[in-house]
């Protein structure tokens, strides 16, 4: 081939592979921006589904109903209670390893062109041939392990933990779960209670504000009087607007957690309520250390591996079972009258002992230590997790409790202060930043006073769910009822 011809034939096929990845930019963004369109279409559709099949509340809502709701419609704990079915398969085929095996199966054989068989006569050979032949078996047999190095208790063992573990996990979903419904419920109680504030602290100012006005028309105030009071009541405002975004977030968040529809309407029934605590750090570890599911399933996980350690090791000793194995056969010439060949049974008993498999064996053992080791040093991890959990929520608590009687005397104090200011201020003994001073102080005493019964409610509710009681009526009680 001349030098031309190859030229051209190169030049050829770089032409058709340029060719090939000659789309544009525009086309690739015109299918993406599709694919992006489709893709919020199919969330819309799942979304509207979605909203659909949750309900949509209204009335008054207590903490127990929000728990009720949230413990039957949150997706989360519904999506952690499918382990227990997972749970439950696994023991169900762990039973494999000790009940019988049954297999049925069947063949079918033709032999064309016929099946010749040598008969010797005496005199002669004579050579018989059958003809075409239709073959047919089918096999029954039943197997039976009896021993497998110790794999059978341990597979089944490993099955009962598996199942031990799933319920804890359960559990802990649901102590999350009433954990998180009760946070988002005082949240929004708490931020019902700041926005309450802010409107009654803008009432007042702009009440001041008319006062100041009044004042002004009958040369008793300044024109800076007055705007120095347009100010405060802007900045009472933008606390307002703050305040009720707040509640808003708050509030889809509750809905969310509950998983009810966001159009549901509700108004919160219960309170912040401030009732001491009496537990103790040796009561709180004791209680901890007997109800927390984490160290329940974590004392299974180190069970349930040491059984998957027996099985790896299993490995290295023999395998016993039993076995029955029943067959039956026909023969059929074509077109004529079917012959039974016959039944056959046998029955018996097998071992098997590995020898070699390529350090399959040692490298699952090695592997199984580690994994043991690893779920007791996670054990010795969350023992010292709890222990910090508790230390802090006792912590809280105490601190929340110092805050709230603080804060009390420092309510007490600013409602005073306000008092006396705005009858100073009207017999023109305070001056009117004295008094605009007493009414943000009063304001700001209000939200630490409800701030530091939400601290102390939530601190209670992180010492309840560190003890692993956060689902106990007796928790329960101490958290709502009034002192």
């Amino acid at each position: 081939m001349s030098r031309e011809a190859i030229t051209w034939i190169v030049l050829g096929v770089t032409a058709i592979l340029i060719s090939g990845g000659c789309v544009s930019s525009e086309h690739f963004y015109k299918e993406v921006s599709l694919s992006r369109g489709a893709a919020y279409r199919q969330w819309k559709s799942r979304k509207e589904r979605q909203e659909q099949s949750r309900p949509a509340i209204s009335g008054t809502l207590s903490v127990k109903d929000c728990l009720k709701l949230s413990l039957v419609h949150n997706k989360v704990l519904q999506r952690v209670l499918e382990e227990k079915e997972v749970a439950r398969g696994d023991r169900l085929k762990s039973y494999s390893v000790a009940v019988p095996s049954v297999d049925l199966s069947g063949e079918f054989r033709k032999f064309k062109g016929g099946t010749t068989y040598d008969v010797n006569t005496g005199s002669e050979i004579v050579s018989i041939n059958l003809g075409d032949l239709d073959a047919y078996s089918t096999s029954l047999r039943v197997i039976q392990p009896i021993y497998a190095g110790g794999s059978i208790p341990a597979t089944l063992n490993a099955a009962k933990l598996g199942t031990l573990l799933a319920d804890q996990t359960v559990q802990a979903a649901i102590q999350n779960v009433v954990y998180a419904a009760q946070h988002a419920y005082y949240d929004m109680v708490l931020s019902q209670h700041l926005v309450e504030i802010s409107a009654d602290a803008v009432r007042s100012a702009k009440a001041h504000l008319d006062n100041v006005k009044q004042k002004r028309q009958g040369g008793m105030a300044s024109d800076f009087d007055v705007l120095r009071a347009e100010v405060e009541l802007s900045n009472f405002q933008a606390e307002l607007i703050r305040n009720r975004n707040v509640i808003n977030i708050a509030k889809a968040n509750l809905v969310k957690v509950m998983g009810v529809s966001q159009d549901s309407e509700f108004v919160l029934s219960d309170e912040l309520v401030y009732v001491t605590s009496k537990i103790g750090m040796e009561q709180a570890v004791e209680t901890a250390f007997k109800n927390r599911p984490d160290l329940f399933a974590q004392e299974f996980d180190v069970k349930y591996q040491k059984e998957l350690l027996k099985i790896a090791r299993s490995r290295y000793l023999p395998t016993v079972g039993a076995y029955v194995d029943s067959s039956w056969s026909k023969i059929a010439p074509d077109y004529t009258t079917s012959v039974d060949v016959g039944h056959l049974m046998q029955i018996g008993v097998t071992a098997t002992l590995p020898i070699f498999d390529g350090f399959g064996r040692k490298g699952e053992i090695v592997k199984q230590k580690a994994r043991l080791k690893q779920s007791q040093i996670d054990l010795i991890d969350t023992e010292e997790t709890a222990l910090f959990e508790l230390t802090k929520a006792l912590l809280s608590i105490q601190d929340a409790e110092e805050f709230v009687e603080s804060q009390r005397l420092n309510l007490t104090r600013a409602k005073e202060g306000l008092r006396l200011s705005e009858a100073g201020y009207t017999e023109g003994t305070n001056t009117q930043v004295e008094m605009i001073d007493a009414q943000a102080a009063l304001t700001t005493a209000r939200a630490n006073y409800y701030q530091a019964i939400y601290s102390h409610v939530v601190a209670k509710l992180d010492l309840h769910k560190a003890m692993g009681t956060i689902t106990n009526h007796k928790a329960d009680a101490e958290l709502h009822e009034s002192p």
